[in-house]
């Protein structure tokens, strides 16, 4: 799911850079799905920090359930 918001944050900076040439309306969207994308991505980086941090010192691994939920979150990200 993160290389997945990876390439979709690349594609979503393009369109933001067009809109840049034309109007300044036309950019917004692209700015605004590229915040959403980089929030995603921190969430990821957070949990995935989270996640080691509860095997290396309690010895629980999460790790079916960070997979399910951020497979889950990540096709909200297609969402308009």
């Amino acid at each position: 799911p993160a290389a997945f918001a990876g390439i979709i944050y690349l594609l979503v900076r393009q369109k933001y850079f067009i809109g840049y040439l034309g109007q300044s309306s036309q950019s917004t969207p692209g700015y605004l799905f590229g915040k959403r994308i980089i929030f995603f991505l921190s969430l990821m980086c957070i949990v995935g920090i989270f996640n080691y941090l509860l095997w290396r010192f309690y010895g629980s691994d999460y790790k079916e359930y960070v997979e399910t939920i951020t497979s889950a979150a990540s096709a909200l990200l297609l969402l308009p």
